[in-house]
Formats: structure tokens, C-alpha cells, sequence
């Protein structure tokens, strides 16, 4: 599934400085609520990932037409790591699995636990790489 798909909103991946200068302007506010009926998280895990209290995440989902730069950077991050889980197992339901259990390759730890920050999400990366190219994980 495209990163685009998840978030309900037309973005420019293959343009890198013109997906920055979406971001920079924010995105819909409607993306979050995309986000979380396509991945099927609840409020409390994608305030988690995105670092942000369950408190403002609803207020972000009704006060604002825009979702502020740093969010949206966030939002797009989480939406391509679901969108490559995806596409690695070709199936969203299997992804969404993939993702909520513990991985040996993540020493134990469950791939959405690791969403919330740059340096988890390059992990998860390389893990779903390392799947995709038929090596252990």
C-alpha cells in the first residue's frame, strides 16, 4: 500500500524537496484520522508514536484544518513504515500482525513500540528490508 493511501492525501514521494515542502505546510488534519482507520490503531498507540498526549491528539482532529510541520513529518514517517510492512507481506492485516508482536530481529521488542522515534523506525526499516531480500529475521 502507498504511504498516500494511508494518509488519504496526495503526496509527492517521488519528489523528495516537494513531499518537504508539503510537509513544512502540514498536512489535512483529515490524514490522522485516515491513518488511524487504515491502520486500525486506537487514540492511545498513535498518540504514543507520534509523542504526542491523548489529550491533543483529539483536539487535532477537530480544532485544525493543518496539522503543524512536525507532526506531519512524524505522520508521514509512521504511515511509510506501515505502508512498507505492507507491501513486504503484501497484506495490510498481515503487517498490522507483523508489527503488534515481538520480533527476534528487534531483540524481542514489538515493532509499533519502536515507532515513536527516528532511530526505531530506521530499526524497523531495516528489519522489513532484511525480510523482503529473504534474509533471517
Amino acid at each position: 500500500m502507498e504511504t498516500e493511501t494511508l494518509l488519504g492525501t496526495a503526496l509527492s514521494d517521488n519528489e523528495p524537496l516537494k513531499l518537504l515542502a508539503q510537509l513544512a505546510a502540514g498536512l489535512p488534519a483529515t490524514t490522522l484520522k485516515q491513518f488511524k482507520r487504515a491502520t486500525q490503531l486506537g487514540d492511545a498507540d498513535v498518540a504514543i508514536m507520534l509523542q504526542v498526549g491523548s489529550r491533543t491528539l483529539s483536539r487535532l482532529k477537530v480544532a485544525r484544518s493543518r496539522l503543524s510541520a512536525d507532526l506531519s513529518d512524524r505522520l508521514y514517517a509512521l504511515a511509510s513504515v506501515y505502508a512498507l510492512a505492507e507491501d513486504v507481506f503484501g497484506d495490510a492485516a498481515q503487517a498490522r500482525a507483523w508489527l503488534a508482536e515481538s520480533q527476534h530481529g528487534l531483540a524481542g521488542k514489538r515493532p509499533q513500540d519502536l515507532l515513536a522515534s527516528e532511530l526505531g523506525r530506521a530499526q524497523v526499516r531495516g528489519l522489513l528490508k532484511r525480510i523482503e531480500h529473504g534474509f533471517l529475521a
